[in-house]
């Protein structure tokens, strides 16, 4: 049995005034053929549940491209690029393919193209047509269509945010692909859109830790091969932005009936999983020095939700980096500034020397992410190259790089600048500008739920910032063009209706 291995995954904020072409999406990785399974293989992401199901059963796995990333809206050249790459080596072995398992996002956009993953998709089906089996995997944050829908044969996706199950997706997708090919399954996936709009939201306590437990359980006394509730991503003005219910099952359940009965669910919970949070920074700095004066020891981690590369935002908003420079709490350290220009500045000044810099503040508007940073006579404390394995729980042993990066001290702030963009997810990025986490009581960085998996364990407390951005959690502050009207909670007197598709 031949199947066919891909990861193609774009977060796409279509509120940036930028795009991304093919070198800011690669950014952060970019492998192809074997360099996947060598890479991938034992590790907690999709490809390494994909890896590790088909090897397990004796499957011959053709690798093809692995690349995901956030960000503005990818150019038409980059998406035309990619799926170029990715469609050669499918035309190139899919006389042979049995199957194809297919690491997708569901919140990309393009220039010109509202729905690369459909597009993708429509793509691959030129060259093998409608009958090869075709797996694919979304993220929890995935704005489904009913187009991507159709184009797959069973959809899988993720639960958890932070999102611990990457290869556990990628396990369940793979089985399901190879029990199709056998003749043992034949799935059926339906979708019931919710009119709901959710900001970044953690599925490990609260409500949605509660919905989760209760989907699994019914999709254990349904016999449901998949069915998750996907929160959407909000920063995708996009017709089909929003959450989503899925389930996928063998053809003989009726997957619709299902997946509307979990919307209706959820539904009646919508009160209690959308808050439009709006902590300024100067707030979220003064939690956590009350949290700093009630414990001698340990540290105390700010997130800017607002600011996250994660989501497509800059990475280089001044809002709490301002902030922790005016308190000067002793042991602050902030990591990191995504800044090419200033790592070069303090690259030349040199190890040991000071440098003037206006740090941040350079891309986006500067009413949403602030003006730069006026630094005078900061001391360059270290130089690195920025390559790293990653330690948090998501991605743990894949290799990384925060490219040339410096770590520069100002007061009583230690501040890492980097030169690719990147959410914070562990203490690598504060690793690269010499820093050890367990010295310091203040910790600034820009995320918005993944750092949690890494950092919960060890803070004493966590305090999110959500003030300007185009990641805010405060949805009420974007001008929406496209998304479909009336929705909760931007709206009043909005009924659930049932907006449902299936690739039945």
């Amino acid at each position: 049995m031949n199947i066919l291995l891909a990861w193609f995954g774009h977060e796409t904020n279509t509120f940036s005034r930028r795009t991304s072409d093919f070198n800011l999406l690669t950014s952060q990785g970019y492998w192809e053929a074997l360099d996947i399974l060598d890479t991938f293989r034992g590790t907690p992401s999709y490809l390494g549940g994909m890896i590790e199901a088909a090897e397990e059963q004796g499957i011959n796995l053709v690798p093809s491209i692995a690349v995901e990333n956030a960000g503005p809206p990818l150019t038409d050249a980059c998406l035309e690029q990619v799926t170029g790459k990715l469609c050669g080596y499918i035309d190139r072995h899919h006389q042979k393919l049995d199957g194809i398992c297919l690491a997708l996002h569901g919140a990309g956009v393009s220039q010109s193209c509202m729905d690369i993953e459909s597009y993708t998709l429509q793509a691959i089906r030129q060259i093998v047509g409608p009958d090869l089996p075709i797996m694919i995997t979304l993220d929890l944050h995935a704005n489904v269509s009913k187009e991507m829908t159709a184009l797959a044969t069973g959809l899988f996706g993720i639960k958890e945010n932070p999102h611990t199950d990457y290869a556990v997706t990628g396990i369940e997708a793979m089985n399901a692909l190879i029990n199709t090919i056998q003749g043992n399954i034949f799935p059926c996936t339906a979708v019931t859109a919710i009119p709901m709009l959710m900001p970044m939201t953690p599925t490990t306590q609260g409500p949605c830790h509660a919905l989760n437990r209760f989907i699994r359980q019914y999709r254990q006394d349904h016999h449901l091969l998949d069915a998750a509730f996907f929160h959407g991503f909000p920063y995708a003005d996009i017709p089909d932005a929003g959450a989503t219910v899925f389930v996928t099952a063998d053809r003989a359940i009726d997957a619709q009936f299902h997946a509307d009965r979990l919307a209706d669910h959820i539904w009646q919970q919508r009160t209690s999983l959308v808050t439009l949070d709006s902590t300024p920074a100067d707030e979220a700095l003064q939690t956590a020095h009350r949290i700093l004066a009630e414990n001698k020891q340990g540290f105390v981690v700010i997130n800017e939700a607002s600011d996250n590369p994660g989501g497509g935002a800059p990475g280089d908003g001044t809002h709490l980096l301002a902030a922790m420079i005016e308190a000067d709490h002793p042991g602050s350290a902030f990591a990191y500034m995504y800044d090419p220009e200033s790592v070069e500045r303090a690259v030349r000044s040199g190890v040991g020397r000071t440098v003037d810099l206006y740090l941040g503040g350079k891309i986006e508007d500067e009413k949403h992410h602030g003006p730069p940073l006026h630094l005078k006579g900061a001391l360059v404390h270290t130089i690195s190259d920025g390559r790293f394995i990653s330690t948090t729980p998501l991605m743990k042993g894949i290799p990384g790089s925060f490219g040339a990066s410096v770590g520069i001290r100002y007061g009583n702030v230690d501040i890492v600048v980097c030169s690719v963009q990147n959410q914070t997810y562990d203490d690598r990025a504060f690793v690269v500008g010499g820093i050890d986490i367990n010295q310091k009581r203040l910790l600034g960085l820009k995320s918005a739920q993944h750092f949690k998996a890494f950092f919960q364990p060890r803070a004493i407390g966590m305090v999110p910032a959500n003030s300007r951005g185009i990641t805010t959690s405060n949805l009420s502050l974007f001008e929406y063009r496209h998304i479909r009207r009336p929705v909760y909670p931007l709206d009043k007197n909005v009924s659930i209706g049932l907006r449902t598709f299936t690739n039945q």
